[in-house]
């Protein structure tokens, strides 16, 4: 007989056994495959560009910020469209095998209706001059274009929405109060553009943008007979030495579209983060879930050596069982793990991390990996867990088998308390350093602090124990005597069925407990640093001139606009370029003192001007930035910029880490336009007008400026949750999973209490006594353990040492660990009561 034959033998006499292993190594392939697929999209178009689609090339601004230090290069993603000179359309078109090139502008524009509200269509509205109508390519299905400066051609769809048609008069609003125009058009596209958009004419889109002299993109219409790569090659060449970057095919939708640059990026760090935590967390559930398997069979694995067989002979059975096993699940989990990873791009979209209609991509290449590292990790655990019963000698087979090994292996304690000492050290890292570093560190040590109990199991367990037998005894009686005493015989068993209810506890706390406290800390922030009584907020954004209207109306002391926007900062670390993404704001100091208190440690924010910055505590620590000194900036359209610090201040967690001025970085953003005002009025003070002058405008007062904050918390939580729930889920099968496996192994113990006289209920408080003591422990370890980095990591990014996570959330983690562990036991335990205890000898 083969060992590949003994294998399949094996495997069949084990169905239950091994069962276990194999809904473990099912739920990493479907996580691996859903990872996997995260990553792919991240790496794809996402969108497809739409108003550029008629365009074989389009040249847009840079896509990414790139530092170089020491020979290497850093790139992060710009958040904002960067223009480019209008010269370069010239340039271009002068390129051979370029038919025409048009330049395009964007800005917004909204159609307001009969009863006074805009109209809502996509993403948002955009204007655009008519002459880039050709690039998609578009043309009026009804009317003719715009000729004159009070025209305007509207999209079908937004035609449609405000019920006009070509000869009507409509309500526009860009860059300030509604206008009336006449509709010259309507165009013959009726797709579902992300922005439909409104053509005027060429000078009118210009005067609207703001921006002469420059473009948002370039449109390349080819000259017949062209190849599109060719003429690509061809106007990179022309446009070396300027930052111009050159698209065509699926890239043209990220020049089309800056969130789709955001969202691939995001894609790939969440890709990236979760990978490593998914192999982690696999590796320790198979683990685990396979020293329950073979804690079972160890003594047809002592059988088989007291027959003579050898260690390797025994090795290779093992290996082979594994190898069919892990071959089955991985492919089993593939399609479990596309359906994972579409409801999680669902779920991302709803929340807005991702757009909505960013298209996601499944190959075979995320089902390939997920076969590698399921079979590699199931090897890798099942060598791990039977090593030391294939090396015994045959004499003592049997004698290891009849009874558990009470020590634990001294590599493995060296092991656990070496990686304690560890986490532990890297938790205390910001009480001494200053910067995301230490806090990122903290974080790293709280995970590798959860392990280190993972391994140092049995001893806790064992310890735990101990502390829970009279509370147990006295609670249950003698049930309560018999848990405890079993808990502590068979402290390896019951440690290797706790550990995945510690993982998930520990896990959740410190992965939860980070946005959590974050998201207090912001609410805190805005509610002590916010001084206006109202905000004046709007979906679209808040046009330009109503800023210069609220500060005219009567009875209002000052009026603040705010724009926000990410920019980039880098630092040298060990040689190498790190660039930080950084929330900033820009502000007008004007009247500062009565809207807004940053919390200045240091300086005077009221020195903020052009050249200027106020950075954060924790900004500052990172960059070893203090007042006086000059700090590296990319703003969000890669524009680089060296201001002098002002100001240090501590809220940064509720209004960004850098303060810039609003005339530096409003210029600097897509959409040049505030996303609201800060108002500080006396009482009585009447702001409705601007409301009906502004269609759309909303002036909440300070309990709307509560509840804005609150939803932004919201949606902060949900988008660090999501990625992590099926990761959640997945330690929550294997907490049952391995709960299972511990129980139905003991049907030997329960017939053997039964014949001795111990009754069905007996049995079952018995178990019912266990399962207190499993979800005492695994809470209450669970929740020790992150403490230390949770409260370090809360001081290092607030200044406060006290985490916060709601009352809730804490209590839907612990309860609902603790309701599947008792589940897990009771279930198994009575049915396995329910055989004679003659069969189950």
């Amino acid at each position: 007989m083969t060992v590949l034959d003994l294998a399949w033998k094996m495997i069949r006499a084990h169905r239950g056994g091994l069962m276990g292993a194999f809904v473990a190594l099912v739920g990493a392939s479907t996580l691996i495959t859903a990872c996997g697929i995260i990553l792919q999209s991240g790496l794809s178009a996402g969108v497809a560009p739409q108003r550029y689609a008629g365009a074989a090339v389009v040249v847009g601004g840079p896509t990414n910020v790139a530092v170089t230090r020491g020979g290497k290069t850093k790139h992060k993603p710009l958040t904002e469209r960067a223009a480019l000179p209008t010269a370069l359309v010239d340039r271009v078109a002068h390129v051979q095998g370029v038919r025409t090139a048009i330049g395009d502008v964007s800005f917004p524009a909204e159609v307001i209706d009969r009863k006074g509200k805009p109209v809502n269509a996509g993403d948002g509205s955009l204007g655009h001059g008519w002459a880039s109508a050709a690039l998609t390519p578009l043309t009026p299905a009804i009317g003719r274009p715009p000729a004159s400066a009070g025209e305007v051609v509207l999209d079908a769809v937004l035609a449609r929405r405000a019920h006009v048609t070509a000869g009507d008069r409509v309500q526009i609003m860009a860059g300030g109060a509604p206008a009336t125009y006449q509709v010259s058009g309507v165009t013959a596209r009726h797709g579902a553009d992300r922005h439909p958009a409104l053509f005027f004419s060429d000078a009118e889109a210009e005067r609207f943008a703001g921006r002469p002299g420059t473009v948002d993109a370039i449109g390349v219409l080819t000259a017949p007979h062209t190849d599109t790569g060719d003429l690509a090659a061809r106007i990179g060449r022309a446009l070396r030495g300027t930052r111009a970057n050159v698209t065509t095919g699926a890239a043209r939708s990220r020049v089309e579209f800056p969130d789709v640059r955001r969202a691939r990026s995001d894609l790939q760090e969440m890709a990236g983060a979760l990978t490593g935590t998914i192999i982690l967390v696999t590796v320790l559930v198979v683990a685990g879930t396979l020293a329950l398997t073979f804690h079972r069979r160890r003594r047809e694995i002592a059988l088989l050596r007291a027959i003579a067989a050898t260690p390797r002979q025994i090795s290779k059975m093992i290996a082979a069982e594994m190898l069919v096993v892990s071959l089955v699940a991985a492919a089993l989990g593939w399609l479990p793990g596309v359906v994972v990873a579409f409801a999680l791009k669902s779920a991302l979209g709803a929340v807005g991390l991702i757009p909505a209609d960013y298209a996601f991509s499944a190959g075979p290449l995320p089902a390939l990996v997920a076969l590698g590292v399921c079979v590699g990790v199931a090897e890798l655990a099942a060598w791990a867990a039977s090593r030391r019963a294939v090396r015994v000698r045959p004499v003592e087979a049997l004698g290891e088998a009849a009874l558990e090994r009470r020590s634990t292996g001294g590599a493995r304690v060296a092991a656990g308390l070496g990686l304690l000492l560890i986490g532990g050290a890297a938790s205390l890292l910001p009480l001494f350093f200053g910067s995301v570093f230490a806090v990122a560190g903290a974080g790293s040590g709280g995970l590798i602090m959860i392990i280190a109990v993972v391994l140092l199991g049995p001893p806790v367990v064992k310890a735990m124990t101990r502390l829970l037998a009279v509370p147990l005894r006295r609670s249950f009686g003698t049930p309560g005597y018999l848990a405890a005493a079993g808990a502590r015989a068979s402290s390896r068993r019951l440690a290797a069925a706790i550990s995945p209810m510690i993982l998930i506890v520990g896990f959740a706390l410190i992965q939860l407990g980070l946005p959590t406290t974050m998201a207090a800390a912001a609410h805190r922030d805005a509610t002590r640093g916010v001084l206006a009584d109202r905000t004046l907020a709007r979906a679209g954004g808040v046009p330009p001139d109503a800023l210069e209207a609220a500060r005219n109306t009567p009875g209002v002391l000052a009026a603040t606009p705010i724009v926000h926007s990410t920019i980039y900062a880098a630092i040298t670390m060990l040689g190498d370029p790190e660039v930080f993404e950084y929330q900033a704001q820009g502000i007008d100091p004007r009247g500062l003192d009565r809207t807004l208190d940053l919390g200045v440690l240091s300086g005077n924010i009221g020195d903020l001007a052009g050249g200027t910055v106020a950075i954060s505590r924790a900004a500052a620590g990172t960059l070893g930035a203090r007042v006086g000194s000059t700090v590296r900036l990319y703003l969000g359209d890669g524009t680089p910029v060296t201001p002098r610090v002002i100001a240090v201040y501590r809220r940064g967690a509720g209004f960004g880490d850098i303060t810039l001025p609003h005339s530096d970085l409003l210029p600097h953003t897509t959409r040049r336009i505030d996303e609201t005002i800060l108002v500080r009025a006396r009482p009585g003070t009447a702001l409705g007008e601007l409301e009906r002058r502004y269609p759309g405008l909303t002036v909440h007062d300070r309990d709307g400026i509560a509840a804005a904050q609150r939803s932004q918390q919201t949606g902060a939580i949900l988008t660090s949750a999501l990625p992590l729930l099926m990761i959640f889920g997945y330690i929550a099968v294997a907490v049952a999973n391995a709960l299972v496996l511990s129980v139905t192994e003991r049907t030997r113990e329960f017939a053997l209490l039964r014949l001795v006289g111990a009754t069905h209920r007996q049995i079952m408080r018995m178990m019912r006594a266990e399962a207190v003591l499993v979800a005492v422990i695994a809470v209450a370890t669970g929740t020790a353990v992150p403490l230390l980095p949770l409260a370090t990591i809360s001081y290092g990014l607030t200044g406060n040492p006290m985490p916060y996570l709601p009352p809730l959330l804490y209590v839907a983690i612990t309860g609902g660990a603790s309701l599947l562990g008792t589940l897990s036991i009771l279930v198994p335990a009575r049915i396995a009561l329910r055989s004679h205890p003659k069969e189950s000898l």
